[in-house]
């Protein structure tokens, strides 16, 4: 899973912080976000406007922001500018920019997070009643594995967002699929590995259902929407047991990750031998060095 590799804390300004911001809470806020203004998409969001409405409409003490392409990117120049370049590189790649922007934006200003075909079916006040003293939420549920970033929410300038923002140049990895590069790369399978590598993860509340909100997806499926790998991980998921589909996946991982190390390495070992002289024997006369009397 990706490690902690960028995240460097002073350990006693992490336990301050992490205390000041364990008692935090999070914001009325709701975050949605539309990017892709292909025809495709306008048509996606057109059809989910009852979705959205949902949101304000079961909850009308909170703040309600949509976010679009421009907004973004003036967000990232100005408060998270490391990250311009591989939000950049993610061109036309619409799903792992919208991933992005999302961990940024509730890392911003906290608050709540949902895609946009997601319809809200409950107040969010029960929810907040609910996380106590935590000031994270994640929804564990997703088929058939990962931590699903299409609901979140967490207070304003969270350890843990931060942490998630802070990975995402080291997840940047291709690879063997489309599907598998959004998963592993920015999605519900990277939201499970900064999970694993988070050292405070008492602190953060699972969902335990989806009581609050519905998907209510329109003749959609997420497996699909990614081509035919999709469609043949939607096979292979509903033929093969999970346990079994996790341990192919792993190893795929295994093997991109080893064949990586093995390219720095054949770099590094290119590098050193470019700096070696070679040292002939004949071209030199070297003084004799008699044997010290003991």
């Amino acid at each position: 899973m990706h490690s902690n590799f960028n995240f460097k804390l002073c350990k006693r300004f992490h336990q301050m912080t992490h205390l000041e911001q364990s008692h935090s809470k999070v914001p009325k806020i709701i975050h949605q976000i539309f990017l892709n203004a292909s025809d495709d998409s306008v048509e996606f969001f057109r059809k989910y406007t009852s979705h959205r409405e949902s949101w304000q409409q079961k909850n009308p003490d909170f703040k309600y922001i949509l976010w679009n392409e421009e907004k973004i990117q003036k967000l990232i120049n100005k408060s998270y500018p490391t990250i311009m370049p591989l939000y950049r590189s993610y061109k036309d790649k619409w799903i792992a920019r919208s991933d992005i922007a999302r961990y940024i934006v509730v890392h911003f200003m906290g608050g709540v997070y949902a895609d946009i075909d997601l319809q809200c079916t409950n107040s969010l006040t029960s929810l907040y009643a609910e996380l106590g003293d935590k000031s994270v939420a994640l929804n564990y549920s997703y088929t058939p594995f990962g931590i699903a970033n299409d609901f979140f929410l967490a207070s304003k300038n969270h350890e843990f967002m931060a942490h998630v923002i802070d990975g995402l140049p080291e997840a940047d990895v291709l690879y063997f699929t489309p599907y598998l590069n959004t998963m592993f790369r920015t999605g519900p399978m990277y939201m499970l590995g900064r999970y694993l590598n988070y050292i405070h993860q008492e602190d953060i509340y699972f969902l335990q259902d989806s009581r609050l909100y519905t998907s209510g997806k329109i003749g959609d499926n997420s497996w699909h929407g990614h081509g035919l790998d999709g469609y043949f991980i939607t096979v292979v998921y509903t033929g093969v047991d999970s346990l079994q589909l996790i341990s192919v996946i792993l190893l795929i991982i295994f093997i991109v990750r080893l064949n990586k190390l093995f390219r720095v390495r054949k770099s590094l070992v290119r590098k050193s031998k470019s700096n070696v002289r070679i040292f002939d024997r004949r071209s030199v006369s070297l003084p004799i060095l008699e044997e010290e009397a003991l």
